[in-house]
């Protein structure tokens, strides 16, 4: 509980430092976060994950598993949603941003790609029994990979939609290197 909550608040964090005004529904039906664009009102919803970086053998990669619902990964809304994948990562976090749709397209992929070897495939269908989808996460410093792709271009990277806020009352000015 208190890991899960420190993630949220860094996360809030960093998009209320990028001028986004945060707000945090009483009640949580999926949808952590709502951030807000005081001055045109944009509005994009924000499901935040947490989870601990486990060292690998090789040492300087880690790996972070989370567990997403997968109604909420192929649901489409009016007001879009963006996954913030929170890696605690030793001494400090480390995060993905990376909007819902290219998730589920990046999940597709996964599913639909030929499979040899042992194990079971993974389960496609929005309507399966279980709702929880796993998501491995191995991270080093250069990059980070998922189901079989690189989530490079999501490291601590942010999105089109979700700029620094430069007008209205959260605004800022850009800082050093921005």
């Amino acid at each position: 509980m208190h890991f899960g909550r420190a993630g949220e608040y860094f996360a809030m964090s960093e998009l209320l430092l990028r001028g986004w005004n945060v707000a945090i529904p009483v009640v949580d039906v999926g949808d952590d976060v709502f951030v807000i664009n005081d001055h045109d009102k944009t509005t994009w919803r924000v499901q935040v994950k947490s989870a601990p970086a486990t060292r690998l053998d090789e040492g300087l990669a880690s790996k972070a598993h989370f567990t997403l619902s997968r109604a909420q990964l192929g649901a489409s809304h009016d007001t879009e949603l963006f996954y913030m994948l929170m890696i605690r990562d030793e001494l400090r976090w480390r995060f993905l941003v990376i909007p819902r749709k290219e998730l589920f397209a990046i999940h597709r992929r996964f599913v639909d790609a030929p499979r040899s070897g042992r194990g079971r495939p993974p389960v496609a269908s929005l309507e399966a029994k279980q709702d929880k989808l796993a998501l491995d996460v191995t991270i080093d410093e250069t990059g980070a990979l998922g189901w079989h792709t690189s989530l490079t271009a999501f490291l601590e990277r942010w999105p089109s939609d979700l700029p620094i806020v430069r007008t209205g009352p959260g605004s800022r000015r850009p800082g050093p290197g921005e």
